[in-house]
């Protein structure tokens, strides 16, 4: 998802980039009761009918799916806040608070966008500046990057595209 923040009075303007959420916690929380609940009622019938084994195999079963939704649930609170400033462009990458923050001269950033090798997939957007570049929404999905391209183009003016 990307969220533009453009007041018309200032000259700076920032651009938050966040994955889409289509499930809250509280709805990850439900589909994993729901699921636990279904496969250790199977497990506890085998487990009364005499097949002791399979009660572990389900316990194990619910720990990992536990561990894969907790997983993407946390994955989905990456975060991407680019700043535009009237000489300064800042990128702060992390997931709940800013883990790494890069400062570029505006002047001499670049915009390098790199053509996706299938139809279906994304191209990566890249910003470049002294030799350092930093690969910018790597979790987005085609549209939303589309939709970043467009932005971070009207905002820096030599950008171009990279094969």
């Amino acid at each position: 998802m990307v969220t533009i923040n453009f007041p018309s009075e200032r000259r700076e303007c920032s651009i938050l980039l966040q994955p889409n959420n289509s499930m809250s916690w509280r709805q990850n929380l439900l589909l994993l009761g729901l699921i636990a609940t279904l496969s250790l009622a199977i497990a506890i019938g085998f487990y009364l009918a005499g097949a002791k084994v399979i009660l572990p195999f389900s316990i194990l079963e619910v720990t990992a799916l536990s561990a894969g939704i907790y997983y993407c649930a946390w994955q989905r609170q990456r975060k991407e806040l680019i700043t535009f400033q009237e000489h300064q462009v800042t990128i702060q990458k992390g997931f709940y608070k800013p883990l790494s923050t890069y400062h570029y001269h505006r002047l001499w950033c670049q915009l390098i966008i790199r053509e996706a090798p299938h139809p279906w997939k994304a191209p990566s957007v890249h910003i470049r500046s002294h030799g350092k570049e930093l690969e910018l929404g790597s979790f987005l999905n085609r549209q939303d990057k589309l939709i970043l391209i467009d932005r971070l183009e009207k905002l820096l003016s030599n950008a171009y595209m990279a094969w």
